[in-house]
C-alpha cells in the first residue's frame, strides 16, 4: 500500500471542471496496483479510509500534521491485518484476534515495532474513531474493540463514559522514578 500526499498543482489539466475539494497535503492511500474499487459500487477499504481521512477537517482535526498521523496510524494496522489474512472490515472475532496479535506485536516484538503505551493509546484511540465512524457509515459490522464503563469527574459533575479496554496504561507521574537518591544507588 502506498501513501501519499495530495496536490492539486495543475489541476486544470486533469480533465476536471473545477479544482478538487480535497485540502492540500491530505494524505492518500493507495492499493499497490492503484485500484480504487473491484466494480461499481464497491471500493476497497483503501478508498473508505480515503474518505475518513478528507472528513477530518471537519471532524475536529483541523491540521495537517494530524491527518499524517491518522493516516499512518490507519495504514500500519491495515498493512498489519493484511500480513495475517484479516480484511479491515473483517468479523468481529477476526478484527478482535487481530488487535490481539497486534498489541503483542507493537509490546514485544521487533525493537523497530514497539510502541510506548502513550504511542498505542493514540493508535488505539484513531483506530477507535475511524471504525465508530465505518460503523455509521455502513461499511463496517464490527470493531475490534471492547469497551468498559467509567465514571469521568469534571468541576464537580460525574458522567458515564465509555472506555476502550485496548489502551494500555501508563504511570501517574508521582510513580515515575526521575532520580535516585546518592545513599540508594
Amino acid at each position: 500500500m502506498i501513501l501519499s500526499f495530495f496536490s492539486s498543482r495543475g489541476w486544470e489539466s486533469w480533465d476536471v471542471e473545477h479544482r478538487p475539494l480535497i485540502p492540500e497535503g491530505m494524505p492518500v492511500l493507495v492499493d499497490d496496483d492503484l485500484r480504487f474499487e473491484d466494480g461499481p459500487a464497491a471500493p476497497r477499504p483503501t478508498a473508505v479510509v480515503n474518505r475518513w481521512l478528507r472528513e477530518l477537517p471537519a471532524s475536529g482535526a483541523p491540521a495537517p500534521s494530524s491527518w499524517e498521523n491518522y493516516a499512518r496510524a490507519v495504514k500500519e494496522w491495515m498493512d498489519f491485518l493484511a500480513l495475517h489474512g484479516v480484511g479491515l472490515f473483517d468479523s468481529r472475532e477476526r478484527l478482535k484476534a487481530g488487535l490481539s496479535r497486534y498489541a503483542e506485536h507493537r509490546a514485544a516484538g521487533p525493537l523497530e515495532a514497539r510502541f510506548a503505551a502513550t504511542t498505542w493509546g493514540q493508535h488505539m484511540s484513531i483506530l477507535s474513531l475511524f471504525y465508530r465512524w465505518a460503523i455509521n457509515e455502513e461499511y463496517a459490522t464490527a470493531e475490534p474493540f471492547t469497551y468498559g464503563a467509567a465514571r469521568a469527574l469534571f468541576a464537580g459533575t460525574g458522567r458515564e463514559v465509555k472506555v476502550n479496554l485496548a489502551v494500555r496504561r501508563t504511570p501517574k507521574p508521582h510513580v515515575t522514578i526521575k532520580y535516585l537518591e546518592p545513599d540508594f544507588t
